[in-house]
């Protein structure tokens, strides 16, 4: 018995014509974040790494 594909869902052919128009138009050129939350979670992440390893080596070297 042949499982039939939701309706909800696109054809092979929609999806092939969306990859199509999305080759055509190219990328947008933007940064390397799409979410500026995404940008401060990175600077601060890497922060907090820069500064803990600041301080683990002064630590070291006391």
């Amino acid at each position: 018995m042949a499982f039939k594909r939701p309706s909800f869902l696109p054809t092979l052919d929609e999806l092939e014509d969306q990859a199509q128009r999305r080759s055509v138009e190219g990328a947008t050129p933007k940064g390397q974040f799409d979410h500026p939350t995404a940008k401060y979670i990175f600077f601060a992440g890497l922060v907090l790494v820069v500064v803990g390893h600041a301080a683990g080596a002064f630590f070291l070297f006391l």
